[in-house]
């Protein structure tokens, strides 16, 4: 079996609960590390997922890929969010430094950025 099983409903609430106290932090704090690290933190267990499949008895290879894809769901709900903080960093950050300060060269909204290249 994998070490972290998302199949399981305790694991898979544990990390929404966990995925949703992160965003509350970040969202208090207005800094965009803390999705940033949760971001790191699947996409390490998604590899430690993936190296188990490698080496998986053939019983088990059907759970390890549906963890794969809900690690996957959890990287792409990470990265949004994580635009989405960073959006309100900037936005922070320019009313602190005032209306009349010269603007950096920095992406405004990476949520736009995102999808006008879509």
């Amino acid at each position: 079996m994998p070490l972290i099983d998302f199949t399981q409903s305790y694991f898979l609430i544990i990390a929404l609960i966990l995925f949703v106290l992160c965003l509350f932090l970040a969202r208090n704090f207005k800094t965009n590390t803390v999705p940033c690290i949760m971001l790191l933190v699947f996409c390490a267990i998604l590899v430690g997922h993936t190296i188990e499949l490698a080496n998986a008895p053939q019983e088990i290879v059907e759970t390890i890929s549906k963890c794969i894809v809900i690690d996957e769901a959890f990287i792409f709900i990470s990265f949004l969010s994580f635009l989405w903080l960073d959006k309100i960093q900037i936005e922070d950050r320019a009313k602190k430094k005032g209306k009349n300060a010269k603007e950096e060269k920095t992406v405004k909204d990476g949520l736009d950025f995102l999808w006008k290249k879509v």
